[in-house]
């Protein structure tokens, strides 16, 4: 075998283990610029607290149980979706700013594939919100849940899971909407439907038959209703497998979209 045959035979390889690189570097990157900048956080922290408050506390009382369990432990599973959601679509205006002001620029240059810098940002973002919907779901018992180990787990696979389908809905508006303003507008006029179509704090089934069409078009549903089955049980708004078959879609289309927008 001659050493240009060696070469190329060894370039997927090394292409491979350079993208791999390239995407924990990115990742690593924005988990020290959050370090360092702990707004966000903090905003994301008291957002948190305010549906805490408003929804598991000030509703409590006033709605009493839904089914066997407590408006407070019926919505919990929702209060995380939308933590995850919001975090992950956030992203995208991370992703921007970098390409604003050059950075995303300079890391163009590097002999790695263009989709490593939206992979690596999903990567860091999803440090972040394992971290924190692991700690909301250790302290499932406050709201009135008693999951298992198994049950924590698992729902905790499916908010990771969640931070990057919304992680790439965020970056694909980015890629979309090129101006930061736009792109900040374009963010909000998503977000604001999508947390409140999506069962997050009422039970879907008992809608009109209008809402009801909202409410499937919207991917946070689907997010929220995988958690409520895992951590509260009974039948959902969908089966677990329909559930998990349209983020994993979106998840996909997200990819290609974002793969086609910046190109190789």
């Amino acid at each position: 075998m001659t050493a240009s045959q060696a070469t190329t035979d060894h370039r997927p390889e090394r292409v491979m283990v350079g993208s791999i690189r390239a995407v924990a570097v990115i990742a690593y990157r924005d988990l020290q610029r959050q370090i360092r900048r702990p707004g966000l956080l903090i905003s994301n922290a008291a957002q948190l607290l305010f549906f805490i408050v408003i929804y598991a506390v000030g509703f409590d009382a006033m709605v009493g149980n839904v089914g066997t369990v407590s408006f407070s432990a019926y919505i919990l599973p929702g209060i995380i979706a939308i933590q995850v959601a919001t975090i992950g679509i956030a992203t995208g205006l991370s992703y921007a700013w970098d390409r604003e002001f050059g950075v995303l620029r300079e890391m163009t240059v590097a002999p790695v594939p263009r989709m490593c810098l939206p992979m690596g940002k999903v990567a860091g973002t999803g440090v972040v919100v394992g971290a924190q919907s692991s700690l909301l779901l250790l302290c499932a018992p406050v709201f009135g849940l008693s999951p298992t180990a198994a049950q924590i787990a698992a729902a905790a696979a499916i908010y990771l899971f969640g931070s990057a389908v919304f992680s790439l809905l965020g970056l694909f508006l980015a890629t979309a909407l090129r101006q930061i303003q736009t792109l900040q507008a374009g963010v909000q006029i998503t977000m604001l439907p999508m947390l409140f179509l999506s069962g997050s704090v009422f039970q879907p089934a008992g809608v009109p038959s209008w809402l009801s069409v909202l409410i499937r078009l919207n991917p946070l549903t689907y997010l929220v209703d995988m958690g409520r089955q895992v951590l509260v049980g009974g039948p959902g708004f969908a089966s677990m497998g329909v559930d998990a078959l349209v983020l994993v879609c979106l998840a996909l289309f997200f990819t290609a979209a974002i793969r086609i927008r910046i190109g190789r």
